[in-house]
């Protein structure tokens, strides 16, 4: 009984980060498909994988960061630096690929999902430091 009561006690903080990670997830989308120049939505709805590819490798690499901060941060002040960090860091990586990939806005418009995969491979990679950086 003693053991429900304890893992009953932790449900407010289970409930907070949830909460939290979802609305910084609905931020991480709202600002990175505003800064691309391409609607993913659009295009993924019209079947054109190498948006897909694009969004989910970058929603992944936003989500890493989120994960760490919630099991090494102590505090909800913490965690919302991290996930502001976090969603700073996938934008950068966008502008990046948008310098040494020329086109690739126009290769997810075309539906290269070689440049999608590319795209989210190298967001989920960053994603994967970002999160090595707050553990």
């Amino acid at each position: 009984m003693n053991e429900i009561l304890e893992m009953l006690s932790h449900t407010p903080n289970f409930f907070g980060y949830f909460v939290m990670g979802l609305c910084f997830l609905g931020i991480f989308f709202l600002a990175y498909t505003r800064t691309t120049q391409y609607d993913e939505m659009e295009l993924i709805r019209h079947g054109n994988t190498a948006a897909a590819y694009s969004l989910v490798g970058s929603a992944l690499g936003f989500s890493l960061p989120l994960y760490a901060a919630i099991v090494h941060t102590a505090s909800a002040q913490a965690f919302v630096y991290w996930s502001l960090i976090a969603l700073v860091a996938q934008i950068a990586t966008y502008y990046f690929l948008k310098l040494a990939l020329k086109d690739v806005d126009a290769q997810i418009e075309a539906d290269n999902a070689a440049y999608g995969i590319l795209e989210g491979g190298i967001s989920l990679v960053v994603g994967v430091i970002n999160a090595a950086c707050v553990a």
